[in-house]
């Protein structure tokens, strides 16, 4: 559950990837005759290039600090998520809970709901704990309430199965995929 854009993470990484190819290029091609070479039937490039070497040093040292902040980016995004719902350890026994138990109990409690047309479910660590997120698009104008109530089974089942509650944030939502659905019909 980080607060980042997963979209804007990724534009900014291809940007930052170009500007870096770009760059490499440029530097290759004042500097490095084979590299100059090989761009050469795409792009003209000067034979010569006067690069001061204090430029270069200078130029290394960004390029340092942009891969420097990258990694950061990187290792701090994406925290928290885990496949694993619960684990509970007694002595030398371990017992572990994959997140597919919780997806198949709620998946099973959410069939009979006519105006659901997907749930997903992800589990995460939270300061230490477990939790879940439960999604659940529900249909345009469909019934919120029955939908609610079938997840409020799910996770009654739920607790009874694991013994113990698990903290779930219960997300309903629409939108698009509620509107494009094929409508449900009886038969």
């Amino acid at each position: 559950m980080t607060r980042s854009n997963r979209t804007l993470n990724r534009i900014i990484l291809f940007v930052l990837g170009l500007v870096a190819i770009v760059a490499g290029l440029v530097v290759g091609a004042g500097v490095l005759p084979a590299v100059r070479d090989a761009i050469e039937p795409s792009v003209t490039v000067p034979r010569s290039v006067q690069v001061p070497s204090e430029s270069l040093w200078v130029v290394a040292a960004v390029c340092a600090v942009v891969i420097v902040l990258a990694l950061l980016w990187i290792a701090t995004r994406g925290r928290g998520g885990t496949s694993i719902a619960a684990r509970e350890t007694t002595g030398d026994d371990k017992v572990t809970v994959n997140v597919a138990l919780v997806r198949d109990v709620v998946d099973h409690e959410l069939a009979d709901v006519r105006d659901v047309v997907g749930n997903r479910v992800d589990t995460y660590r939270v300061r230490g704990a477990r939790a879940a997120r439960i999604r659940v698009a529900v249909r345009r104008g469909g019934d919120a309430v029955a939908a609610l109530e079938a997840v409020d089974r799910a996770l009654d089942q739920l607790d009874r199965t694991l013994g113990q509650e698990l903290p779930v944030l219960v997300h309903l939502t629409g939108g698009t995929r509620t509107t494009t659905a094929k409508p449900v019909r009886v038969a």
